[in-house]
């Protein structure tokens, strides 16, 4: 019998209110309050330093996915009852959104969007998800029958050329179609990169607190340097960028580490 990792577990929840806390600060009108400001403002400072430390999250969910996928048995129905919790609340929303905003237009196009979720990117990751989703057991299949120097070696690639490569030397961001890391392609290199550390561990560095905190220091200063939002200040805070790969293995090491069971997630202190 498999023993849950709590430790997985608690950054799957610690990840979601990262991201709802970056989608506060940018949807919320955060950022774009604090940019009226002015660069150099302390209310700029903050916020983009919160955005910068929780801009890993979305990578987590992903790595977490290969973590936990690349030794568990494929199961179809899984995706079946994600894409119907989806189309769910893409209706119960957009009817709540029709009921109580005034003048909010409906028509027959936004309908079938609203019924074909994956098909129009309603959500870009389900979508993107959807198709790792179909590649999972052939991943597994990779992972599990290459050795470790090849696995090694695969990931070593895979960071060089599609994290670093597309940070620092492919500009054109269509070269890659990793859009950003809005995209399935990235989604599957996550993947990769977590049933690896989920197999043979993390050996490129030993203190992940540490890496974490200074990958998202150095995208921070990097960001003012370049001028911030209005420049090229996000080079290093992007999904595909090294620092934000970077910070999201470290939460996954970080966690997965932790020595957590039941009756402490449960809260049972008298047995």
């Amino acid at each position: 019998m498999k023993r849950r990792n709590y430790g997985i577990d608690l950054l799957r929840i610690v990840a979601m209110y990262m991201i709802v806390l970056y989608h506060c600060l940018l949807l919320g009108g955060v950022i774009n309050k604090a940019t009226q400001i002015g660069i150099g403002s302390i209310n700029y400072d903050i916020s983009w330093l919160l955005d910068t430390l929780c801009y890993c999250a979305v990578n987590c969910y992903a790595l977490i996915s290969g973590y936990v996928g690349v030794k568990s048995k494929f199961k179809l129905q899984n995706i079946i009852k994600l894409w119907f919790q989806v189309l769910f609340y893409s209706v119960v929303l957009n009817i709540i959104i029709w009921v109580t905003i005034p003048n909010v237009p409906i028509n027959k196009g936004l309908l079938i969007q609203m019924l074909m979720p994956i098909s129009f990117e309603r959500y870009w990751y389900f979508s993107a998800y959807f198709i790792l989703f179909a590649f999972m057991p052939f991943l597994n299949l990779l992972l599990n029958k290459l050795d470790k120097s090849m696995a090694t070696k695969l990931l070593i690639t895979l960071i060089l050329v599609c994290s670093f490569g597309e940070t620092f030397i492919f500009r054109a961001k269509t070269f890659l179609s990793l859009q950003s890391g809005y995209s399935a392609p990235w989604l599957i290199i996550l993947y990769l990169i977590g049933g690896y550390i989920k197999l043979y561990g993390w050996k490129f560095w030993k203190y992940d607190r540490t890496v974490y905190f200074s990958m998202a220091i150095l995208s921070f200063a990097v960001f003012l340097l370049l001028g911030g939002e209005q420049s090229h200040g996000r080079v290093l805070i992007n999904y595909p960028a090294p620092t934000m790969l970077f910070m999201g293995i470290a939460l996954l090491n970080i966690f997965s580490k932790l020595s957590l069971n039941s009756r402490i997630i449960q809260g049972d202190i008298y047995e």
